[in-house]
């Protein structure tokens, strides 16, 4: 069963230095989703955008010669919003935590939170880390040799502070939040499941402690100040989450909004606790409705290494698309990864992904489609459709006209074609995009072996016979070419256009064997190009 999904979102991205793989993996997760459920007839919202507040930027923005912090993420934003276009992340709205809708939505928020008697004022001391823009307890907290002290969840830097801030009383929701954290099945509100125990362990041996959601403005200038209270300003992260709801409506009004609260909120692993503890905290406190579920995905390695400026071993998703081209690297990231696990980049792995599609793929719809074969797919189709309209009629034929030949192979291929779209909305719902695509690469395998077996080349094979092995070949890949528009959208419209099939007949009702009896017709046109070219620029990696 589908779970329902209007509203998708990345998280907002920090615009402290340029986008990199892991950026490009949460936007294409996220991507995919929305382009499936727009696919299926939804009226879904995707968005993503940047979290523009806190210390780390107004530290960067100075060391980066910007006085104004603004001027700053100004100069940054435009390369989020470049790797989006590279990439096409098609998202309906990109909120930036600077807008003013948003700073009237985290300031109401917090006016909320307040009246509903969540939010005091204390003194406040403890390790502070900058980086993770965080405190974190003694307990956490170790000397090094050269006399800094590094927490030990993040590694990060961290120094000692005293001061006065407000606070919220996370505290008051541990049983609420082990509740949420305990449901299972298609009620989990946290996938994969790995991370759900692990919240919801941790939630049950370690009692929450109250959170502070202010700074001194004196020693943190770039932010929303408080409400009522200039000299201290909102942190950080009661800022930026509050943007799920920034980039639908006002958040009085967002109780009503057709979007909220069927929202899957799709997030790297290192920000979890912050989505999974704070987020529905802040909201259960403000009396509002928790999003649907938190998709939690894991890292990008670099050939089995974390990356690392000094190593030189990062990488830059900006450049891959001048080799590879942009659909093939779409397709690589996401057939090479799993989100429950770390995941490791090989360039290898796309090169392979790009020799794949020309040489199975595009090669098997050149052999089927080429003028100098003889064949004719616009033939193929229309005969073959006088009297076949699924599988089993398919299969029916072909026993009896050619009765103990390559029937079991055909079979063969019709089981993993009905497996591939009996599971695709259960997989996709669970993000394992990886199945998926291996089973796409299954069956191009399969008809290739088919072609091969039944040698449609052959001078002696009668015309009826012939048409029906083009037709099976090039009905499976446009089947196939449908499903795959969510993870390849410009690459997969290449390759309908190469077999003539209309833009009106793209949709999910076509991707059905036998469903379209109208394409193909010029198909073996000598003027057509290969869907893919073979040769590809230069690059240095």
């Amino acid at each position: 069963m589908s779970l329902l999904c209007r509203h998708i979102t990345t998280p907002i991205f920090y615009p402290n230095a340029s986008p990199h793989l892991g950026h490009l993996y949460s936007s294409l997760l996220a991507d995919v989703q929305f382009r499936w459920n727009r696919f299926k007839g939804s009226d879904t919202k995707f968005t993503t955008g940047t979290d523009e507040h806190g210390l780390k930027i107004q530290q960067a923005a100075l060391k980066n010669g910007f006085k104004d912090p603004l001027q700053f993420v100004d100069s940054l934003v435009p390369q989020f919003k470049q790797l989006d276009e590279n990439y096409a992340i098609n998202y309906t709205t990109f909120i930036r935590t600077t807008q003013q809708n948003h700073i009237d939505n985290v300031k109401r928020l917090w006016e909320i939170c307040q009246e509903e008697g969540y939010i005091y004022e204390d003194t406040h001391q403890g390790w502070y880390s900058v980086s993770d823009e965080t405190f974190y307890p003694e307990s956490k907290v170790v000397k090094q040799d050269n006399g800094k002290y590094l927490n030990t969840e993040t590694n990060n830097e961290v120094t000692f502070h005293q001061e006065i801030n407000y606070f919220f009383k996370l505290s008051a929701f541990q049983e609420q939040l082990i509740d949420l954290h305990s449901k299972t099945g298609s009620g989990a509100w946290v996938y994969p499941e790995s991370k759900r125990i692990q919240l919801l362990n941790e939630l049950k041996t370690t009692p929450l402690q109250d959170l502070s959601i202010s700074r001194p403005s004196e020693r943190l200038s770039w932010a929303i100040p408080v409400p009522n209270d200039p000299k201290q300003s909102v942190y950080v992260w009661f800022d930026a989450l509050t943007n799920y709801i920034s980039a639908l409506s006002p958040i009085d009004n967002i109780s009503t909004n057709q979007y909220w609260p069927h929202t899957t909120h799709i997030i790297g692993k290192d920000i979890m606790k912050f989505h999974c503890w704070y987020w529905p905290s802040f909201l259960m406190a403000a009396q509002l409705p928790l999003p649907r579920r938190v998709v939690v995905h894991d890292h990008w390695l670099s050939h089995g290494v974390k990356m690392s400026k000094s190593l030189g071993n990062v990488i830059d998703p900006m450049t891959l698309t001048k080799k590879y081209g942009r659909d093939i690297v779409r397709w690589a990231i996401l057939e090479n990864s799993q989100v429950e696990h770390d995941n490791n980049f090989k360039y290898d792995d796309v090169a392979k992904c790009r020799s794949m599609f020309v040489s199975k793929w595009g090669n098997l719809i050149n052999r089927c489609c080429n003028a100098k074969s003889k064949f004719n797919l616009g033939r193929a189709v229309t005969q073959t459709c006088q009297n076949i309209y699924n599988e089993v009629d398919f299969v029916q034929a072909w026993e009896a006209q050619y009765p103990d030949t390559e029937t079991h192979q055909l079979e063969s291929i019709f089981v993993q074609l009905r497996l591939l779209q009996d599971q695709f909305d259960m997989r996709m719902d669970y993000f394992q995009y990886n199945h998926i695509l291996r089973d796409i690469w299954k069956l191009i395998d399969q008809i290739n072996l088919f072609i091969q077996t039944t040698k449609p080349w052959d001078r002696i094979l009668p015309h009826v016979k012939q048409d029906k092995i083009i037709f099976l070949a090039m009905d499976i890949c446009r089947v196939m070419a449908i499903y795959s528009q969510p993870f390849i959208p410009q690459l997969s419209n290449l390759l309908l256009d190469r077999i003539d099939v209309s833009p009106e007949n793209r949709s999910i009702k076509y991707a059905i064997f036998g469903s379209d009896h109208s394409y193909g017709l010029d198909a073996n046109d000598a003027s057509k190009s290969v869907p893919i070219q073979r040769e590809v620029a230069d690059y240095e990696y």
